[in-house]
């Protein structure tokens, strides 16, 4: 590796730092002065917020948006060495733009790759803090309210079971009005109610009160009562139940089985379960593309310097976060497959990228 190598990704590396640090903390400033009061109205401090909330929502801000922040560090440190018309003098010494690329992508094969060990294994972690905090501190009274109702639940929880709960509080872990049915082919073989269901954390298993067994003979139905009985069904409250973001405080193999499980369960939520699954890997990916495109643009002079490399920077970001927000909700609702909702973004902006970096190297 030449020393030139080593200077751009040194670099590049530090100013990604500088502008990562900067925006948590102008983030962190906007975000206490909005929530304040939610915080107020739920018996929450500042000081709470800054130990137990802000550091993961800052490690999630930080890795979301971690290709913005490349792309911003690329434009500012390149358009320097052009202002300073340093990047002239490389170019002009024979240096082609594609040679000075390498260190580039090396740079951001460090950021991605980090990025993408985050996303995988250790963000997951961060976000059950981050979200463990949010729903006793940060939602508002209607919120809160929907938040701890009692729910419906009506699954297929395997290829032959199916579990219906006329109302279960998992603030309370108890529910009421229980059924469940297993089927043989087509043909029902058992039924057990219950009046009431109560999930044990500490046992992990459900217990089940006034309870009434039917197994469903060819000749007649044989029937049990009993007080309790204890029953190991294959979902916690957790799975039957899930929250709107629980795919986001899972590993990705983690995530990988819960999709699985919504699958069969025939959820019709599952493309915000996907979207979730294929961003893992899309985000830190776009990376290489905002990369090359933060170079092409401001390895060149233009009038105006870093600041309209800047401007153009945050439009072009601003129109990719846009998009992916605009093709998620697509998605959600079905309009098109998940994996080409999260996809598509990259593919539109990589498109983009080539065709500036092509006309780039023509010049």
């Amino acid at each position: 590796m030449k020393k030139i190598d080593r200077y751009i990704i040194y670099n590049v590396l530090i100013t990604y730092i500088f502008i990562t640090f900067f925006l948590q903390i102008l983030s962190i400033v906007i975000d206490i002065s909005q929530r304040m009061h939610r915080l107020e109205n739920n018996q929450g401090s500042i000081k709470q917020a800054l130990i137990h909330y802000y550091p993961f929502w800052s490690i999630w801000l930080a890795n979301t948006f971690s290709p913005i922040s490349v792309f911003l560090s690329i434009i500012f440190f390149t358009s320097r060495l052009t202002k300073n018309s340093e990047m002239t003098a490389i170019l002009s010494s024979g240096i082609s733009l594609k040679r000075i690329t390498i260190p580039y992508l090396i740079s951001a094969f460090l950021i991605g790759g980090f990025s993408l060990i985050m996303n995988y294994s250790f963000l997951p972690m961060a976000n059950k803090i981050k979200n463990k905090f949010h729903y006793q501190y940060l939602l508002s009274l209607s919120q809160k309210s929907k938040y701890e109702n009692s729910k419906a639940i009506s699954t297929q929880i395997s290829n032959n079971e199916y579990l219906f709960i006329r109302n279960f509080s998992k603030k309370e872990n108890i529910g009421h009005g229980f059924t469940y049915q297993k089927l043989n082919g087509n043909k029902l073989v058992y039924i057990l109610k219950a009046k009431n269901i109560f999930w044990s954390k500490k046992y992990r298993i459900y217990i089940l009160h006034d309870y009434i067994e039917t197994y469903i003979k060819k000749n007649k139905d044989i029937l049990f009562k009993g007080i309790y009985i204890k029953k190991n069904f294959s979902m916690t409250p957790e799975e039957l139940l899930p929250e709107e973001y629980i795919a986001e405080t899972m590993t990705i193999l983690e995530l990988k089985k819960f999709i699985n499980i919504e699958k069969n369960k025939r959820c019709h939520n599952i493309n915000r379960h996907l979207n979730e699954y294929y961003q893992r890997t899309s985000l830190p990916f776009s990376t290489f593309i905002f990369t090359i495109l933060g170079l092409s643009i401001s390895s060149k002079i233009k009038k105006g310097g870093i600041g309209i490399n800047l401007i153009i920077g945050l439009i072009l970001a601003f129109f990719y976060i846009f998009f992916i927000e605009i093709s998620k909700v697509y998605s959600t609702k079905e309009y098109f497959p998940s994996y080409l909702s999260v996809w598509l973004p990259n593919i539109i902006m990589g498109v983009i990228t080539l065709f500036i970096y092509w006309n780039r190297n023509k010049n």
